[in-house]
Parts: structure tokens; sequence; C-alpha cells
């Protein structure tokens, strides 16, 4: 791991602890206080040797990250996704995987922070997903959607939200994490989303 000097999360354990998973997963993660979060193709004058680089602003984006990577199942550019599919088309069964599997990645990597960070988390990482779904200046509009698609087909959400779950916790603990592997809670969508409904409203 590639560690920006002076990083606020560079004590936490499960920095190091998921950034193990990637770099077995032939990655090679940098870790700074820029806006960049992604996982791309090697490029010249990149640190070390992996065929990867994964790139996170800390511990939550880290985490972000990697539940993307596990829903893949390998690292790839952009996690595999065609962005010139955008908008992605909701009544798609296979494009509505998309908003699925973003909005798994919102909920377990709030699971793995402290209580404190879990409502600012999941309201930032919400806040931009409009974009990929044709509401890029119209965020009433994207939430308006999220609520009605859920409530359509929100048994599809949950089973992903449950497969993203055991997948970090099953490769984390594959590499020695113990008791760090399983989340802080095993938080659901819909009470993350009322929460950030309510304050939202406000």
């Amino acid at each position: 791991m590639h560690l920006e000097a002076g990083h606020p999360d560079a004590a936490h354990p499960l920095l190091a602890l998921a950034a193990r998973v990637l770099e077995d997963m032939g990655g090679e993660v940098v870790i700074h206080t820029r806006d960049d979060n992604l996982v791309r193709s090697r490029r010249d004058g990149d640190p070390g040797r992996a065929p990867f680089i994964v790139e996170a602003a800390g511990l939550p984006n880290l985490l972000h990250e990697l539940v993307h990577v596990l829903q893949f199942g390998r690292l790839a550019d952009d996690h595999g996704v065609d962005y010139g599919q955008i908008p992605f088309d909701l009544a798609d069964p296979a494009q509505r995987r998309f908003l699925w599997e973003e909005l798994a990645c919102c909920v377990v990597s709030c699971a793995y922070l402290e209580p404190a960070a879990e409502a600012p988390w999941f309201a930032e990482q919400v806040g931009i997903q409009g974009v990929f779904f044709g509401h890029e200046d119209d965020e009433p509009g994207f939430l308006a959607v999220v609520d009605r698609i859920v409530a359509a087909h929100g048994a599809e959400l949950e089973a992903v939200i449950a497969a993203a779950y055991a997948e970090v916790e099953r490769c984390l603990a594959r590499v020695g994490a113990g008791p760090g592997a399983s989340p802080r809670a095993h938080l659901q969508f819909s009470p993350l989303w009322a929460r950030f409904r309510a304050d939202h409203a406000q």
C-alpha cells in the first residue's frame, strides 16, 4: 500500500486489511487525500508493479471500491462498467443491477465505519449517484426514482446487499482480519434510506 504521509486513516487496521485483499487480486493500492477514487490499469510512472491501480481518498472510499471489486469478481478499469450506456435504464434488470450494486457499496461501507460516520458517508455516496441515471442536476428527481424502484424491486436490492456482506467478510477473514472481518453492524438499506430522506427533507 502506498500511503500519503500523515493520512488521517493511516493507523486504522481495516485500511491495511482491505488493501491486502485488493493487493492479492493484483492491485497496487494508493491512499491519498485527493478526490480520485477508482480502479484503473497501470500507467507509466505508477508506483509498484501490479497490473491495476486502486486509488482511494481514505478508508470509506477504499471500502466502497473493495465492494465494487468483489461484486465484479476481479480488478478491471471502472469495475467493468460501460459508462457509454449512461443514463442507465432502470427498467432493464441488467442495468438496474448497477443501481443495486452502488447502493450495496453505500450500505456495506457504512457498516464498517464508526456510527458517527455512518449518516454523512451514506449521504455523500448517494448524492453522487444521480448522474448515472439521467438526474445529474435533479437530485429530488433521482431520490424519487430510487423510492419507486426500490418499492417495485426491493428484493433484488436486498439480495445484492447480502451477497456483498458475505463476500467482504469472507475476503477480510482470508487475509487475517479475525473479528474485524465482520462489520460493526449488518446495516440494511431501508433504515439508512429513511433517515437520509428525513434529513434531506429538512
